[in-house]
């Protein structure tokens, strides 16, 4: 017996770029703020302008640089600049991918080019410097665990820990370095928690078989995961006929002896935490999935520097 194809399935996703284009609303205001923070911009004229130092400087004319990387790394956020553009104001620039996101680059490639104003490249680029290091910092960390994942085929899922405001942009870039993406927010699917059950009264076996019955049916056709934080709680979640379970703060040996009983019977997902330290030993236990923020919260920032073109 295995969970249905249909529920696995519903665990396999990866947000696209096109996706990201369509759901703009959710960081455009993310974008203008830095605008905002570089350069304090004025109704009255450009935002690349506010650049004193430029400004200071009396640099004119058109010039071109180059993303490079300084070390290896799993690219994120390289069709950035083109949203930010825009933003800045930086009409009388260019930019050029020379790499596409989810790209395993080396130390020496040039990831892009950019050409056009001096001064629009210099207002613009700390920014784009910026986003694209953090975002190819979560992608390569992603990478790192999924690789480790890939040796007892268990896949990755990401979480709701994310950096407020970039959550959209921090799940495509764990998209990038091969996970899959967990719930975007409370909107799009049910997951029980174990403050869910205690706000609802459930105690104990029987009343929580009875609880996720109902949860079931008020939202039929949803998939439907309840969190569980002891074994013993396991069989009354099977029983109240949830899609997937998520085994919390389990140890490996619990999660190993989780599937066990489980027999396939619905999905599991081991979570809590989870790092690069441990979970080998928890995807050796294997559960369908293991999830953790850490591919998000421990990433560092990728050195990459724009060198101009002399």
């Amino acid at each position: 017996m295995s969970p249905s194809p249909a529920r696995i399935s519903d665990f396999h996703q990866r947000i696209s770029w096109c996706e990201i284009e369509q759901s703009a609303e959710f960081f455009i205001p993310l974008l203008q703020c830095c605008a905002k923070e570089d350069l304090n911009p004025q109704p009255e004229h450009p935002a690349w302008k506010n650049d004193l130092t430029s400004s200071a400087c009396g640099l004119q004319g058109e010039g071109s640089a180059k993303l490079i990387a300084r070390e290896p790394f799993v690219l994120c956020g390289i069709k950035l600049p083109e949203l930010l553009m825009p933003i800045f104001s930086c009409d009388e620039v260019n930019f050029h991918e020379i790499f596409s996101d989810g790209h395993h680059c080396q130390k020496g490639n040039v990831i892009g080019t950019i050409e056009g104003s001096i001064r629009q490249i210099l207002a613009i680029e700390r920014t784009i410097l910026n986003l694209i290091q953090r975002l190819s910092g979560v992608a390569t960390k992603t990478a790192e665990f999924v690789k480790m994942l890939g040796q007892e085929n268990v896949s990755l899922l990401d979480t709701r820990k994310t950096t407020p405001g970039l959550r959209i942009l921090e799940k495509f870039a764990t998209a990038c370095g091969g996970a899959f993406n967990h719930r975007m927010g409370l909107f799009d699917r049910v997951l029980i928690k174990d403050n869910h059950l205690s706000a609802a009264g459930v105690k104990d076996g029987q009343s929580l078989v009875i609880f996720l019955k109902k949860v079931k049916e008020r939202t039929q056709d949803k998939l439907v995961q309840v969190e569980i934080d002891e074994l013993a709680q396991l069989e009354a979640a099977i029983n109240g006929k949830v899609d997937a379970v998520l085994l919390d703060n389990f140890s490996p040996q619990e999660v190993a002896e989780a599937v066990q009983i489980n027999n396939n019977r619905v999905v599991l997902e081991a979570s809590g935490g989870i790092n690069d330290k441990n979970i080998l030993d928890y995807a050796k236990a294997r559960p369908h999935f293991i999830s953790t923020g850490a591919p998000v919260h421990s990433a560092k920032w990728i050195d990459i520097g724009l060198d101009w073109n002399n």
